[in-house]
C-alpha cells in the first residue's frame, strides 16, 4: 500500500486476535521509528518491550486504577454508559507491549532546537511513534496506545532513569477488526471525527 492509503488505513486498535507477532514485524516497526525526524538529532525515544505476564498485569492494574478514576467524572449518564462499554485496552490479550518514553537528560547538555521550547523532546518521540505505528498497519498489524495511566508509577514498573520522561504503552497484535474504516471511537458512538483538517491561509 502507498504511504497516503497505510495512513487512513491506521486505527487506534483495541480489538486482537490471539496471532502471535513475529520479531521481525517489531524489529521493522522500531527500525521505522529510529528513521524519524528528531530535534537536534537527539533521537529521545526509548523503547521497552514488554513480554511478561507480570509486567503485563502490573500495568492493567495501573490502567484499572485510572480508568475509574476517568469514570468517576463523567456527570452525564450517556456518556458514562457509553465509556462503560469502550474497550479502552488490551494489555493482557496482546501477546506484546512496548512502553515509551522520551530521555530528557539529553537537555543536560547544549542541545540544538530546545532552547525555549523542551516540548520538541517529546514531539520528537511523537514523529517516532507514528512511524512505528504505520509500519505495524503496512505488515498487517497494529497498535492500541493505553495513555489512561499515572505516569509516575508506571516508571516504577520498570525502573526507568528519572530522566525517562513516560509518554504511554503500546499494545501490539493483529487486528481483530478495522472498526469499518472508522475511529473505534467514532463507531462507538463517542465522538465523531471532522471531514476535513482546520487550515487557515493568511
Amino acid at each position: 500500500m502507498d504511504v497516503h492509503n497505510c495512513i487512513e488505513k491506521r486505527r487506534d486498535t483495541r480489538h486482537f486476535t490471539k496471532e502471535i507477532v513475529p520479531d521481525i514485524v517489531i524489529e521493522k516497526a522500531l527500525n521505522a521509528a529510529h528513521f524519524a525526524p528528531s530535534v537536534g538529532l537527539t533521537e529521545p525515544w526509548r523503547f521497552v518491550i514488554v513480554k511478561t505476564e507480570q509486567k503485563k498485569k502490573a500495568i492493567k492494574e495501573l490502567f484499572d486504577i485510572e480508568s475509574l478514576k476517568a469514570q468517576s467524572q463523567i456527570n452525564n449518564e450517556e456518556q458514562k454508559e457509553i465509556y462503560q462499554s469502550l474497550k479502552l485496552e488490551a494489555i493482557i490479550e496482546t501477546p506484546i507491549g512496548i512502553a515509551i518514553f522520551c530521555d530528557t537528560s539529553i537537555l543536560d547538555n547544549f542541545t540544538l532546537g530546545t532552547i525555549g521550547n523542551n516540548n520538541t523532546l517529546e514531539w520528537s518521540c511523537a514523529c517516532a511513534i507514528q512511524n512505528m505505528w504505520l509500519s505495524l498497519t503496512a505488515q498487517g498489524f497494529g497498535a492500541g496506545w493505553v495513555s489512561i495511566i499515572n505516569y509516575e508509577n508506571f516508571c516504577q514498573i520498570f525502573e526507568t532513569p528519572k530522566t525517562w520522561k513516560a509518554l504511554g504503552y503500546m499494545c501490539i497484535g493483529k487486528p481483530a477488526t478495522d472498526y469499518d474504516g472508522m475511529p473505534m471511537l467514532q463507531k462507538q458512538r463517542w465522538a465523531t471525527k471532522s471531514n476535513t483538517p482546520y487550515v487557515k491561509y493568511i
